[in-house]
């Protein structure tokens, strides 16, 4: 490093990664995103990965999987200035036990974690199901009852034909094309999306800085927790979340 010449976020984690001799695709994969999104913080080109909130959730986690400290270098992406603090890798101290050993507590919280949020989520969505309305994209209008009528027996030959009818519906079902859901998210958001059968296509906490790729045939019952932190995109077209959001959720069912 030139002295009087202050290095850029993008070379302080491109120099961190190849002083690890670890590789743009080792990186995507760890952080689970595009390989264009890795060589877009490198190169100090943080509009092109949307929002500032995301930008700044991707550097953090980037700089924590080098070891170091994310603070000083969201700081510089926030005007900071001319010194900012120097950047070093963080040297875990040695655990005096297993019992203080920081992966241990790690995977202690992220064990909490897993079980603690989708009963939290469960009792908070059960207990104003009452008063949050269950928002629809594109929803169709609710026909009402038809009266009773009295039960005909149907002919042995028309019987046969709608089972015919019904058997080619079936048989055309699976050319039907899969729609696709892509989720990126700028803080921590927990996720739950069924297709139109009922399967659950995704069901988990999704760390900040991480994306989702899902798809499959609509409608398409969605749950998405710290939905302001999150950005959607159907078939290729931006979703608005705002109007479904509720406290922290939305919840909505997502149609063609």
């Amino acid at each position: 490093m030139i002295e009087g010449v202050e290095v850029s976020v993008g070379q302080i984690l491109r120099d961190a990664r190849e002083a690890q001799n670890i590789t743009l695709e080792d990186v995507a994969m760890r952080l689970r995103l595009m390989h264009r999104q890795v060589a877009a913080m490198e190169a100090d080109d943080f509009e092109s990965l949307g929002q500032p909130v995301f930008a700044r959730g991707f550097v953090r986690n980037y700089a924590r999987l080098m070891g170091l400290q994310p603070e000083a270098l969201l700081a510089r992406m926030e005007g900071a200035p001319a010194e900012p603090a120097p950047v070093a890798s963080a040297e875990p101290p040695m655990p005096s036990s297993w019992l203080t050993s920081p992966w241990l507590i790690l995977f202690m919280l992220g064990v909490l974690m897993v079980v603690a949020v989708p009963i939290s989520l469960y009792w908070w969505l059960n207990s104003d199901a009452g008063e949050t309305p269950h928002a629809v994209i594109a929803a169709k209008p609710v026909s009402p009852p038809a009266p009773a009528v009295t039960p005909v027996v149907p002919n042995p030959v028309d019987a046969a034909a709608a089972v015919g009818a019904e058997a080619a519906v079936e048989a055309a079902a699976p050319a039907a094309a899969r729609s696709q859901l892509q989720l990126e998210f700028g803080e921590e958001s927990w996720v739950e999306i069924k297709d139109a059968s009922g399967r659950t296509l995704h069901r988990q906490l999704n760390p900040a800085g991480s994306s989702a790729h899902i798809q499959g045939q609509p409608p398409f019952d969605i749950l998405i927790g710290n939905a302001a932190q999150a950005r959607m995109t159907y078939n290729g077209r931006p979703v608005d979340l705002n109007p479904f959001i509720s406290a922290t959720v939305a919840r909505f069912t997502l149609e063609e």
